[in-house]
């Protein structure tokens, strides 16, 4: 951002951009959006839009941040919220989480996902990544006590990446020859089965 807002009703102009920006974009699409259009639907002049972002691009970044934080500390409660289930459990259940937040806000992340490939080495994407490492460190050193620290870092890491590719690769894009309820039963499958594995040992 050009400078963060202070005041109360710097704030408001401030969320009033992003949800515009959210909207247009749910709406017609990244490729379409111009502060222009922005302005209009948030009802703030282009001239207050500039005095906090340098350009269109900026907003997404900010935007994007934000949901970025809002998801990872949104993935953290729903597994804390778990902490008495059996990890064959938790599994599906995070997974779930995550189709249902990737098709919220009326198709937003969506769209964004189209154009992932100019965001997947933005802020935005590292927070999401810190966020969700996190959670697969926290999960699984709750049920694989066993683990050492290597096994744990490199097994969250291979599983947090791995499925949250295939997810938004298969959200953004509609030609799949395999249902979301299909791809859910296969991805838990696959995590659960790679979890019991026994490492290889290097030679």
């Amino acid at each position: 951002m050009r400078k963060k807002p202070q005041q109360q009703r710097a704030k408001m102009i401030v969320e009033h951009v992003l949800l515009a920006t959210q909207q247009c974009i749910a709406k017609e699409g990244l490729v379409h959006l111009t502060t222009p259009k922005i302005a209009e639907r948030s009802g703030v002049s282009v001239g207050s839009i500039y005095q906090y972002f340098e350009n269109k691009e900026q907003i997404v970044e900010e935007l994007l941040l934000r949901k970025s934080e809002q998801l990872g500390l949104a993935l953290k409660q729903v597994v804390i919220e778990q902490s008495g289930q059996e990890i064959h459990d938790i599994i599906p259940l995070t997974i779930q989480f995550g189709f249902d937040t990737l098709k919220s806000d009326q198709g937003f992340l969506i769209e964004i996902l189209k154009h992932w490939h100019a965001y997947s080495h933005s802020d935005a994407s590292q927070i999401l990544e810190k966020h969700f490492f996190e959670v697969g460190m926290y999960l699984f050193n709750r049920y694989y006590r066993h683990w050492d620290f290597e096994t744990l870092k490199n097994r969250s890491f291979v599983i947090i990446n791995s499925t949250l590719f295939t997810m938004m690769r298969y959200v953004s894009n509609n030609n799949f020859l395999i249902t979301e309820q299909q791809l859910k039963s296969e991805l838990s499958m696959m995590i659960l089965a790679y979890l019991d594995a026994k490492p290889i040992e290097n030679k």
